[in-house]
């Protein structure tokens, strides 16, 4: 497969040497055919003009409203290695639900149902999904821009993008902006009926429709996707999709990684840029370690791939058995390579059920957050973005907390910017410590981390943007004064900001600051943040 990928893009070649930084492709590369499958789909008419290995159909009603219709099209016949990229323009009737969308995986399909939200559903019985019900949806982060396309206006065009790549990656654009990512990693076949006795989400038809079209088979065959438009109110052309069209999933955002004069794809391609960074890095033995949470008994361990990596997230199991406290008893780091996903060896023996954390499509690990003693009582891990081959505190999220919450006050690890390529502790039957090891510069020597050194970096006005949207100037002196009535002080290891009912616990990294917001105060340090944010030094 390594040949091969490297003949198919030995041709976009530049003759250069050694590890050079990625450049992205323009949005619609030359060799993106998309083949219009339906000129118009509109309520309460069946579609026309369709390809002849095209099923068509009317759907079924709604909350008293009529006139769904879609198609369903074998997608082998027009895309190559099972991805999918439907492009189409929607507009919504004010009556009208949404549009549902079809993408093959494997064997199975993919239902993302668009209206008022995005629901996504790994195939099965329709009638058990309905116009996109919560419950038997998968849950999806939408993007923080989401909220510019969302709730679907009316009476709108909205130009939307779908595409769901062999490997399972997930992306959806509403009039160019990114409104998620998802990863999906397998999907059952889609049956498009309902079953008797069962109460459609979304409203009851009149006469309990369902499908209905010649030739109509309700047990989609792999490979198959398509379109479903909602019923509604009223006439029909109000509430339509238009030059739906059908191409093979790209990228996104489409990057690739240059080694020794040859392109080489990666799986998710997402990640090549940054890839390539850490190779540059390794090779030149910029490796750090972070200082480890846990205990110091049992023996050491240490995982980093000898090829390129990053760390993607984590599988874990928890337990009871150290003194009755829930702990984290085994962990294991997941990897993107250039071949794609490596999962590595347990650190402990694994107990009961296994938790994963995995970064959404276009994230990494940037950090973790826990709480320990002799053995790492529970954590939750912070992700940033890659952009240009960096990670990208702008952009940043946290898993949920997982084991338990005794120990000491949390503590975080990494949030420098670096991309963390690896992790190390100490380990026995349980895993007693957990380190990070990160590729690149350092921002900081360790030995300058403490607040009076840091002070002449951290001098001057900052602009704090937190995760809600929400935005405050930090103006701090030499003095250790904030804004003038508040100060900055150490307090173990962690730099913070107090204010009277706030604290701010601040992390360097490169020429920005992570921030940790604890509202109110007294949540410092053994409860969550409330919010994350990222500071900006203003000149």
């Amino acid at each position: 497969m390594r040949v091969l990928r490297q003949l198919l893009f030995a041709c976009l070649v530049v003759g250069t040497t050694g590890i050079a930084s990625a450049q992205p492709l323009s949005s619609e590369p030359l060799h993106l055919h998309r083949k219009l499958i339906c000129p118009l789909l509109h309520a309460k008419a069946m579609p026309k003009n369709m390809p002849g290995d095209a099923m068509v159909f009317t759907g079924p009603a709604g909350d008293g409203r009529r006139g769904s219709a879609g198609f369903i099209v074998p997608t082998g016949e027009h895309v190559a290695d099972g991805s999918s990229r439907w492009s189409f323009t929607f507009q919504r009737a004010p009556s009208g639900y949404g549009v549902q969308i079809v993408h093959p995986l494997g064997k199975g399909h993919v239902l993302i149902n668009v209206s008022s939200e995005v629901t996504i559903h790994r195939g099965g019985v329709w009638g058990e999904i309905g116009w996109g019900a919560p419950a038997t949806s998968d849950k999806v982060e939408l993007a923080k821009d989401a909220s510019r396309v969302l709730p679907l206006k009316t009476e709108t065009p909205l130009e939307f993008v779908s595409q769901l790549s062999s490997g399972g990656q997930y992306s959806l654009r509403i009039n160019d902006v990114v409104v998620c990512r998802h990863a999906i990693p397998r999907a059952d076949r889609l049956v498009l009926e309902i079953p008797p006795n069962t109460p459609v989400w979304g409203g009851s038809g009149w006469d309990e429709t369902s499908f209905v079209g010649p030739d109509f088979e309700s047990k989609l065959r792999p490979g198959a996707g398509g379109i479903i438009l909602s019923p509604m109110d009223g006439s029909g052309p109000t509430h339509h999709v238009k030059e739906v069209r059908l191409a093979m999933a790209q990228p996104e955002p489409a990057e690739l990684a240059t080694s020794d004069s040859v392109l080489v794809a990666t799986r998710d391609n997402i990640c090549a840029a940054l890839l390539s960074r850490v190779t540059s890095h390794r090779a030149a033995g910029r490796i750090h370690r972070s200082p480890r949470v846990g205990g110091h008994s049992g023996g050491a361990y240490e995982a980093l791939p000898h090829d390129a990596s990053i760390l993607t997230g984590f599988e874990l199991s928890t337990s009871t058995f150290y003194g009755g406290h829930h702990t984290i008893k085994s962990i294991r780091p997941i990897f993107q390579t250039l071949e794609g996903e490596v999962v590595g060896e347990w650190n402990g023996h694994p107990h009961g059920r296994i938790h994963r954390i995995v970064a959404r499509h276009g994230y990494a690990v940037a950090g973790i957050v826990a709480r320990s003693g002799h053995r790492i009582d529970g954590l939750r891990v912070i992700f940033m973005s890659l952009v240009h081959g960096r990670l990208n505190p702008d952009d940043t999220y946290r898993s949920d907390w997982v084991g338990g919450r005794g120990g000491g006050p949390e503590t975080i690890i990494g949030t420098n910017g670096l991309p963390v390529v690896g992790i190390y502790g100490k380990r026995g039957a349980d895993v007693d410590s957990l380190g990070l090891i990160q590729a690149g510069h350092l921002p900081f020597s360790q030995s300058a981390r403490s607040l009076n050194a840091l002070l002449p970096h951290l001098a001057g006005s900052w602009e704090f943007k937190y995760t809600n949207n929400t935005s405050h100037i930090r103006t701090i002196e030499k003095n250790q004064s904030v804004n003038e009535r508040d100060e900055i002080v150490q307090q173990g290891n962690d730099i913070l900001i107090v204010f009277p009912d706030v604290i701010e616990r601040i992390t360097p990294a490169g020429d920005r600051v992570f921030v940790e917001h604890f509202n109110p105060r007294s949540t410092y340090p053994d409860g969550p943040p409330a919010v994350l944010g990222v500071g900006h030094k203003l000149k």
